[in-house]
């Protein structure tokens, strides 16, 4: 059965025009296996120190200054409502540009840059509720695990990381 057309265009978002490879970087969260679209990532970096902000939702930690850019830092634990963890040595900053802004997303720890074949990427069933389905790129198997590929567009299109980015 061939995606429809919302989902094929979902998938297709993840790389450049048909190739059939895609690639991505994986990070974890909890103990979860998350992946970005490679071609929306500037650079991941150590964490730096933030600048709170007052008044703004608690999943937006604050601002950090990346070589005199200032960039808003979101952390994913956060966002995605999973219990608060430490900062330790694996923690990681993913640098990402989206809707022409830079947004730096705080992670447990970068895992691997990867390929997969296009053909291994599935839509999220249907069965996965509303508002983190639309967050999802697509579910990849490997090995014994399952890769859930986020759509940072889509997960960056709430209006009050549009206001953290303009703060």
């Amino acid at each position: 059965m061939a995606p429809g057309p919302s989902q094929g265009a979902t998938i297709a978002g993840l790389g450049r025009g048909d190739q059939p490879v895609i690639q991505l970087v994986g990070f974890r969260l909890d103990e979860e296996d998350y992946a970005i679209a490679i071609t929306k990532i500037q650079e991941i970096i150590l964490m730096k120190p933030i600048t709170r902000l007052p008044q703004v939702p608690d999943f937006i930690e604050g601002l950090i200054n990346l070589r005199g850019s200032v960039i808003p830092i979101v952390n994913l634990r956060k966002r995605f409502g999973l219990p608060a963890r430490e900062i330790d040595d694996e923690t990681r900053t993913i640098v990402v540009n989206v809707q022409d802004k830079t947004v730096g997303v705080v992670v447990d720890a970068v895992t691997q840059v990867m390929r997969i074949n296009r053909d291994q990427v599935q839509p999220p069933p249907l069965g996965v509720l509303a508002v983190s389905h639309r967050y999802l790129a697509g579910l990849a198997k490997l090995d014994d695990r399952l890769l859930i590929i986020l759509d940072i567009e889509k997960l960056f299109e709430a209006d009050e990381l549009a206001a953290a980015a303009i703060a």
